[in-house]
């Protein structure tokens, strides 16, 4: 008698524990573009393969977003919901993704506890890139990054870093808007390889497609941050898939719902490499095609 009870209890025990492991959690796209839908789909199967229930719900105007306070973790996608969510159930986990750097460090904090929200950047380290620099070009002789008042800090690693890596690169600081032109004419009057970062308020669907072709005529190649650059004029992109980083947000969220915190924000983990061959041509350049540099590029930090 007393071994089937303990085999009804083990039975018993066995169909609830999934259901009590199970966490509601709630997804906050910024807006319903594919790349935020892509990567909140990769990162709900790693959530619901691991038996926790996902709600997925898009910002829209100025309405309120709902409210989640039964909800374990909320994950947001793109810096718009990061803002609206970040300061809403705070007994709540809290991880943002799909966000630069710069974004993530201007919310108000919200924890004592620290370990209770973290990031998932879409900024590539500044190593990655300056070594993706130095395997696509190892004899372009400069490199140049242009900073605003939120992207100093930025500029200042991407000072040191070069440093160490022996790497001449120039920064210049734009304070307004209209000053973006003359001060990219400035850092480029001596050809560079110009990197372009994150930073909204210099980088942004207005002014992307002048500042390509000012460093076109300045005869100075551009790495981007994304696909679209690639497709708009730059030599180069080093940047995350949207599935890549949705996955790296599933097993973060998987993570911390399991622990009850968080490990400290991160930097993309798996990235790729694009490269504009016209561009290359035209501005008599021999490149390593796209996979090749992705392969050299992870080699470099001890990927497998």
């Amino acid at each position: 008698m007393g071994l089937l009870i303990r085999l009804l209890l083990t039975l018993l025990l066995a169909a609830w524990l999934p259901e009590a492991l199970a966490a509601q959690v709630a997804f906050v796209l910024s807006d319903d573009s594919k790349a935020f839908q892509d990567s909140a789909e990769t990162a709900a199967t790693e959530l619901r393969n691991a038996g926790h229930r996902v709600e997925t719900f898009i910002l829209k105007g100025n309405d309120p977003p709902p409210a989640f306070a039964s909800h374990a973790l909320i994950v947001t996608f793109g810096s718009r919901a990061a803002q609206v969510l970040n300061n809403t159930s705070p007994r709540s986990l809290l991880l943002h993704t799909l966000l630069p750097r710069s974004a993530y460090e201007r919310l108000p904090t919200r924890f004592e506890d620290n370990r209770k929200v973290s990031a998932v950047f879409i900024d590539q380290p500044v190593g990655r890139q300056l070594e993706l620099l130095r395997i696509a070009l190892p004899d372009w002789p400069r490199a140049a990054v242009l900073t605003s008042r939120d992207s100093t800090d930025l500029g200042r690693q991407f000072q040191q870093q070069a440093k160490d890596r022996r790497l001449r690169l120039h920064t210049e600081q734009v304070n307004d808007n209209g000053d973006v032109y003359p001060a990219l004419q400035r850092l480029l009057a001596e050809p560079s390889v110009l990197i372009a970062t994150p930073d909204s308020s210099l980088f942004n669907n207005r002014s992307i497609p002048n500042i390509l072709l000012t460093a076109y005529h300045q005869h100075s190649p551009v790495m981007g941050f994304s696909p679209a650059y690639v497709k708009a004029g730059a030599l180069l992109a080093l940047y995350s898939t949207p599935a890549q980083l949705g996955q790296q947000t599933g097993e973060m969220a998987r993570q911390g719902l399991a622990s009850g915190s968080f490990q400290p924000p991160s930097a993309p983990r798996h990235f790729r490499v694009g490269v504009n061959t016209y561009v290359a041509r035209a501005l008599g350049l021999n490149l390593d095609d796209e996979t090749s540099l992705t392969d050299k590029l992870e080699r470099s930090e001890g990927s497998p």
